[in-house]
């Protein structure tokens, strides 16, 4: 299920980043919108216990609810979520095939302060 929700969510919470980067037009609701990806994958990652993917989601959540006043994101700040988005991916496919974290979830975790 997590694995499912996060190949939903990813994908369009990446591409959203990359084309607020990449436009110079504010964008506050396009900004909420991507945090609300976020945080429907931190509701994912708890429904199944994984708390350390339900932590990184939130860590990206905060980011992007810190971002909607200004309605763009940073280009240093969407590389970080970018990664992030990408590595609770790697993630949520590892708790699904019952295999370790990989160590980008680690990684990702450490960049945005958890």
């Amino acid at each position: 299920m997590l694995a499912a929700e996060s190949d939903r969510r990813s994908p369009g919470l990446i591409s959203g980043l990359e084309e607020l980067v990449g436009s110079a037009k504010k964008d506050p609701d396009r900004v909420e919108k991507l945090r609300a990806e976020a945080h429907g994958l931190k509701g994912a990652a708890l429904v199944v216990g994984e708390k350390r993917l339900a932590e990184l989601a939130r860590l990206m959540e905060e980011s992007l609810a810190r971002a909607i006043s200004k309605g763009r994101i940073e280009p240093a700040a969407a590389a970080t979520l970018i990664t992030a988005a990408s590595a609770f991916n790697e993630g949520a496919h590892a708790a699904a095939e019952e295999v370790g974290e990989p160590a980008a979830v680690g990684e990702s975790l450490e960049t945005l302060g958890g």
